[in-house]
C-alpha cells in the first residue's frame, strides 16, 4: 500500500516536471528536445519573448510586416551589403530556404542602412529566394539590437524569439538543417 502512494506521488512529480520544462504538449506526448547549441554561436534566448513586430517595404516597394509570417518558423536575418560575413552566409541561407520553404519555414532578410541600388544588386547576385525587407534608417535593426552584422533570430510559429546568433553561420550545415527539421517537427 505504501509503495502505491509513493509511486503515485512520484508519477505526479514527474508529470509536473515534464510540463514545467515544456517537454510535454497538451496531449501528454513528449515534444522533441531541441539543442540550439548544435549550430555554433546560436544561443537560446531566455524566456522566449515575443518578437517585436515591424513593417518595412520590400525591394518592390510593397509593405511587409513580421506578423505576416506568424504560423511559420522564421529565421530573421539582419544584413548589409558591406558586411563580408553576410556575403559568406547568404548562399547557405538560400539553400536552407529552398529545402524547407514548403514545410512551414521562412527566412526574412532585413537589409539595414544600405543604398537601395547596392541592396538590389546584392539580392540579385546572391539569388535570394525569400522575402527581403528594406530598413534604410535602421529602425527595425535597433528593435533587435542589430548593431553589428549579421545578426539572426529564430522565431517560432507563435512569434516568440527562441534563439539568436551574432555573426555568420553555415545555415546549410547538417547541424543547422537538423535543428530546423527538429523545430518544424515540434509544431
Amino acid at each position: 500500500m505504501r509503495f502505491a502512494v509513493y509511486r503515485g506521488r512520484l508519477l505526479s512529480l514527474l508529470a509536473a516536471f515534464f510540463l514545467a520544462c515544456g517537454l510535454a504538449n497538451a496531449q501528454g506526448k513528449r515534444a522533441p528536445a531541441v539543442d540550439f547549441s548544435v549550430v555554433p554561436k546560436l544561443e537560446e534566448v531566455k524566456d522566449h519573448p515575443a518578437a517585436p513586430d515591424f513593417s518595412l517595404a520590400g525591394p518592390d516597394g510593397k509593405k511587409l510586416s513580421l506578423k505576416d509570417f506568424h504560423g511559420k518558423l522564421v529565421l530573421l536575418n539582419f544584413w548589409a551589403t558591406w558586411c563580408e560575413p553576410c556575403r559568406r552566409e547568404m548562399p547557405t541561407m538560400v539553400r536552407l530556404h529552398e529545402e524547407f520553404k514548403s514545410k512551414g519555414f521562412e527566412i526574412v532578410a532585413v537589409n539595414v542602412k544600405d543604398k537601395r541600388s547596392d541592396a538590389l544588386t546584392f539580392i540579385k547576385s546572391m539569388k535570394m529566394n525569400f522575402p527581403v525587407m528594406m530598413d534604410p534608417e535602421g529602425e527595425a535593426g535597433l528593435l533587435y539590437g542589430a548593431f553589428g552584422m549579421p545578426i539572426t533570430y529564430l522565431i517560432d510559429d507563435k512569434g516568440m524569439v527562441m534563439a539568436r546568433l551574432l555573426g555568420d553561420a553555415d545555415w546549410y550545415s547538417p547541424q543547422a538543417r537538423g535543428l530546423i527539421r527538429a523545430l518544424l517537427e515540434r509544431k
